[in-house]
């Protein structure tokens, strides 16, 4: 008899240890699932667009066409292969950024541009007037300025757009652009060597 006294008590330790660990795992278990939805909640997937989205999608359609008309006036009068290149590359990517954009909006009722600004002709008609060394220096300052100026309306889209793809587009756009600049940055920089 003495020994299942001696043994009750630590039946009821145990028993009590494993209602304690049991309370406690599932706590942790609830605990891990209402976080888990809170994360989901917090990075809702937005198909929607907002006044931001439309003003970007037009705008940066307007900014992709005006680099392929860029890109092929640098074709057509630039002298330097540099300058060229450049605007084999310019023609090249912009149309795929620009292919990619109207797909995206594609079955919405999202307006994309299939023209340049005014202010973009206008650049187009003076560079146009150009030629040789002097149309090569103007362009590719030109562009560098350009590229400078437009960071930020893909910048802005990231910050403040609400449409997920439209977003991811402007985000891969932006690097895009980042890496034109440099490349503008390197053919002014031989322009120049060539002129010493």
């Amino acid at each position: 008899m003495r020994t299942s006294n001696v043994n009750q008590p630590a039946a009821k330790t145990f028993s009590r240890k494993a209602r304690i660990t049991g309370a406690v795992l599932l706590s942790s278990f609830c605990l891990v699932g209402m976080t888990s939805c809170e994360d989901d909640d917090d990075d809702p997937i937005l198909t929607s667009y907002n006044q931001q989205d439309r003003n970007f999608a037009l705008t940066s359609s307007q900014y992709l066409n005006a680099q392929v008309d860029f890109g092929q006036l640098a074709l057509d009068k630039g002298e330097d292969d540099s300058v060229i290149e450049y605007g084999t590359m310019l023609v090249s990517e912009n149309t795929e950024s620009s292919t990619e954009l109207q797909g995206l909006v594609a079955d919405s009722d999202v307006e994309i541009s299939d023209e340049i600004s005014t202010s973009m002709q206008a650049k187009m008609d003076e560079l146009s007037l150009l030629s040789g060394e002097d149309f090569d220096e103007a362009y590719i300052e030109f562009q560098l300025e350009l590229l400078n100026d437009n960071i930020s309306m893909f910048e802005n889209q990231n910050n403040n757009g609400e449409n997920n793809n439209l977003k991811a587009f402007s985000d891969k756009t932006l690097e895009r652009v980042k890496d034109q600049r440099e490349d503008a940055l390197l053919v002014k920089a031989e322009i120049e060597i060539e002129d010493i």
